[in-house]
């Protein structure tokens, strides 16, 4: 018995392979990260594919499309509009092919192109997102590299760039109506495939990722009984509330959220400019002194300490 998908199911099938691969990447085996790319390139390439034979079952084929192309260099217009000039017309597709078994279908590229033809009749606003077609070109361009050279794979670009795929991907199939994605997914990867499909999700994900690497990283090569001498806290960001405020060296306070970039927290510690104990910033008191400089004091440097005590 013959093992057989149709185009749909193909494309399917190297989706859920992707979601599997990257849930192992995301647990530490970045090599798996490498799989999930090629399975999702070739989901892309196949579900763009699809869209070109729900216009025409022909146009998937390499001679059929390069006759479009031809007449839209003659009449200098786009290929959707060569196709329906030449459907106008009533060419058969079809007659291109009779004598070839076993025809070439287009690239992947050839059929982005095409999808780029498709305008809201109504606004006139290209259906197909021009960040979605880049990070196409991005995840393209490091699939060649993983089959035809060598390559180097940042993980966090790769997770955001899937991310981003899985979204706009969804959003692709839903407009031209092809197939609904969420309904497709496998059980096993299901529970991938809804913090992708959810950017906010995703996007705390990998703060919260971000979190714990540069924490195991500041902690890397230091022994357990100096963990004490490392100031390193998480603090919950005031702007986002995610527990992902971190020590960071571009930032003015030395802290930053790793979520939404705020830099500003009370809870923040800082040193008093007297004796070096740790206090949050609104525990601290501000001194001004006679050169225009500010200290800051804590409870005991500031004399409240004994203020308090007095009374």
């Amino acid at each position: 018995m013959e093992y057989q998908l149709d185009i749909k199911e193909n494309a399917l099938d190297s989706f859920n392979e992707a979601l599997a691969k990257f849930e192992q990447g995301e647990n530490g085996e970045l090599r798996h990260y490498k799989f999930a790319i090629l399975h999702l390139s070739h989901f892309l390439e196949l579900v763009l594919k699809l869209y070109v034979a729900s216009v025409d079952k022909n146009l998937v084929f390499s001679k059929c499309y390069k006759h479009v192309e031809k007449r839209a260099k003659k009449e200098s217009i786009n290929l959707h509009q060569a196709y329906q000039l030449l459907c106008k017309e009533g060419f058969d597709f079809g007659s291109l092919l009779a004598s070839i078994p076993h025809p070439h279908t287009i690239t992947l590229d050839q059929a982005l192109e095409f999808s780029k033809c498709e305008k809201c009749g109504v606004t006139g606003v290209d259906f197909v997102d021009v960040d979605f077609c880049n990070d196409i070109e991005w995840l393209k361009g490091l699939r060649n590299n993983i089959e035809h050279y060598q390559f180097r794979l940042p993980p966090k670009e790769v997770r955001l760039c899937i991310g981003r795929l899985v979204r706009g991907v969804a959003e692709f199939v839903d407009i031209f109506s092809l197939f609904d994605l969420e309904s497709e997914v496998g059980k096993e990867s299901y529970h991938v495939f809804e913090v992708l499909a959810d950017e906010y999700a995703h996007l705390l994900k990998e703060a919260e990722r971000e979190v714990v690497e540069k924490k195991e990283e500041t902690y890397r090569g230091v022994r357990p009984k100096h963990y004490v001498f490392i100031e390193w806290n998480v603090y919950q960001c005031p702007e986002c509330s995610n527990n992902t405020m971190i020590p960071s060296d571009d930032s003015s306070t030395g802290y930053k959220c790793t979520f939404c970039s705020n830099e500003e927290s009370d809870e923040i510690e800082i040193p008093c400019d007297c004796c070096g104990a740790m206090a949050t910033v609104e525990e601290m008191a501000t001194w001004k002194m006679d050169d225009g400089t500010i200290e800051n004091r804590c409870y005991f440097c500031s004399g409240q300490y004994y203020a308090d005590k007095d009374d």
